[in-house]
């Protein structure tokens, strides 16, 4: 069921604020044990600037670019160095690369880490808002002392794990 409720409020969150037309991008995380996993989910349009099959060079250039960026964990998150965690796990897709999928267009990704310390999780650092340009995440914060959701958009760029 937590699963479920998850997945709902991810979806049922949209634009932040009636003067920001640009959708949300959204990050699930949760930390149990020494695991910490994310998933990620972004519009295509805010990646790269289109939500269509990429017809030229240089759109089919920024798809794999983009892909390229985001397969790479330490571009989208960055635990702080204290917890010693080691990524065990980095992908990325989008419905943008062949085959296409239909609308919406998106950019995914999957990571997990290792973490030694769990304990010394204090925060994450979220490299990827400046690589989005302004384009705000619903942050899904799952831990054994509960679950917070709420939107994070750059200058802001640190998700707290433990709560003051």
């Amino acid at each position: 069921m937590g699963k479920w409720l998850l997945a709902g409020l991810l979806a049922l969150a949209g634009p932040v604020g009636a003067d920001d037309a640009r959708p949300a991008g959204g990050l699930e995380v949760a930390l149990k044990g020494h695991a910490l996993v994310a998933r990620l989910s972004l519009p295509a349009e805010q990646v790269v600037g289109f939500g269509h099959t990429p017809r030229t060079d240089q759109e089919k250039l920024a798809v794999r670019d983009a892909l390229g960026r985001l397969s790479e964990a330490r571009n989208v998150i960055e635990p702080v160095p204290e917890a010693l965690c080691s990524v065990t796990r980095q992908n990325a897709d989008s419905t943008l690369s062949a085959p296409a999928s239909p609308p919406p267009a998106l950019f995914t990704g999957r990571y997990a880490w290792r973490c030694e310390q769990p304990d010394a999780l204090l925060a994450l650092d979220v490299p990827l808002l400046e690589f989005i340009n302004g384009v705000p995440l619903d942050i899904l914060l799952v831990t054994p002392s509960g679950e917070r959701a709420w939107t994070l958009k750059a200058p802001e760029t640190r998700i707290p794990v433990v709560e003051d």
